[in-house]
């Protein structure tokens, strides 16, 4: 049998990876990546296929169909996503059907068994879809009925307790393993504001605007003007090669400073730069000398750093 498995690297689908090796499936590893997922890489496993949906996924996180989890996290409408994918790629490699790591319960939005079945209707894989780990506890699959595996071999975990997942790893000798779902941002409370923010303020949303989201500290000027300034040496770094026509780079020279990116309008300049001012090395000092550069143009201007009650004010 040939099945297409979405794998994370994450305690659930690596079990059922070596489930599948103990079938004898021929295995097609699938990972899906999008810019909401918190890990920089792919999980590192032989003939891994990562495909990039983060284009599809931002659609859906502004207009989900089945609605949001407690924060941002449109599950039920990923999980859509994920299978539809995987379908192609199943129809791509010949294959007979999908596996995954779910467990019946373990997700309140997205596991329940009427969600499990929706989601499966809806991608159009009624049926075609096994999940090794809670098998025995959902209904029979086509896997099943055309005799490709066994129901006995099915297993009944339920519930969000990682128990016995976590005794069969060590019985299996599985380690390390990734966070569920490589740590899904639209979780995280803060990610979120910022996202929202974004989609208040932002009708095309694209990619570059994701990632940004993920780094620095964010400012909201005006409706079209927004300030991110770099928390350490990494995120400044990140910053510098992110800067693209018409954004400012902002910095105090010759001290400790953060980077900024400024993207909007020029009126709010001098507010960015006294906010950078503030982050500097000199935030102490009556006036900091802030140096900007437009493309290739690099100007400066004095500013007194923004107190922190103004800070308040304009931070997301």
């Amino acid at each position: 049998m040939k099945v297409v498995l979405l794998y994370s690297g994450g305690l659930d689908s690596s079990l059922v990876l070596r489930i599948l090796q103990e079938w004898n499936a021929e295995i097609y590893p699938l990972f899906m990546y999008n810019q909401f997922l918190s890990c920089k890489n792919a999980p590192e496993l032989p003939d891994l296929h990562v495909l990039d949906v983060s284009k599809d996924f931002i659609d859906i996180v502004r207009n989900p169909e089945h609605g949001y989890g407690k924060n941002l996290n449109p599950c039920i409408d990923c999980r859509i996503l994920m299978l539809k994918k995987a379908k192609e790629y199943l129809k791509q490699k010949k294959g007979d059907f999908i596996v995954t790591g779910e467990v019946l319960d373990q997700r309140p939005m997205s596991q329940h068994l009427e969600q499990l079945m929706l989601i499966d209707k809806k991608a159009s894989c009624e049926g075609l879809v096994v999940r090794p780990l809670s098998g025995a506890l959902l209904p029979s699959t086509k896997a099943e009925t055309e005799g490709l595996i066994d129901r006995n071999l099915l297993l009944a975990i339920k519930g969000r307790s990682r128990k016995i997942a976590l005794s069969m790893a060590e019985k299996m000798n599985i380690t390390p393993f990734m966070s569920p779902s490589g740590g899904c941002l639209l979780t995280d409370p803060g990610f979120c504001r910022r996202l929202a923010d974004l989609m208040r303020y932002k009708e095309k949303i694209e990619v570059r605007d994701i990632e940004l989201l993920k780094i620095g500290r964010h400012f909201r000027l005006d409706d079209e003007t927004k300030l991110i300034v770099g928390r350490d040496e990494e995120e400044n770094n990140t910053i510098e090669t992110m800067v693209r026509a018409p954004d400012y780079f902002l910095y105090v020279p010759d001290t400790g400073s953060p980077n900024a990116l400024f993207i909007g309008k020029k009126k709010n300049l001098e507010r960015a730069a006294a906010i950078t001012a503030r982050y500097s090395d000199k935030k102490n000092d009556d006036t900091v000398e802030v140096y900007y550069r437009l493309k290739k143009i690099v100007k400066a201007m004095k500013v007194q750093p923004t107190s922190n009650e103004d800070l308040a004010t304009w931070r997301i």
